[in-house]
């Protein structure tokens, strides 16, 4: 992948948690051809890497997530290692972020 040249695929997913869900998703990331990918609305309390895997190809290899308060919200950034370096989410009053770098 050319460092110089990525996208970023942002995407309210209205739920995560439905199996039904996870090949639409992983098509449209593979459609997209993003390099860092950014999902709201999870709804999803808990993610691991098993999680990861059922929708994000396996170039993904790194995740970010705010948990949903029930229902509702729930961020999810997933990235290449190789490529990336992110860290966790930081939060200035209500506007969470994430930090991505290029690797040298």
């Amino acid at each position: 992948m050319n460092t110089r040249n990525w996208s970023i695929l942002c995407w309210n997913v209205r739920g995560l948690n439905a199996c039904e869900k996870h090949d639409a998703v992983r098509d449209k990331i593979e459609e997209s051809g993003c390099s860092i990918i950014c999902l709201q609305e999870t709804k999803c309390s808990h993610i691991d890497t098993p999680f990861i895997h059922k929708f994000a190809p396996r170039r993904f290899d790194k995740f970010d997530f705010i948990e949903s308060d029930g229902s509702f919200g729930g961020i999810l950034d997933i990235w290449n290692s190789g490529i990336f370096t992110g860290g966790h989410f930081r939060q200035v009053t209500f506007w969470p972020y994430d930090l991505f770098y290029f690797n040298a």
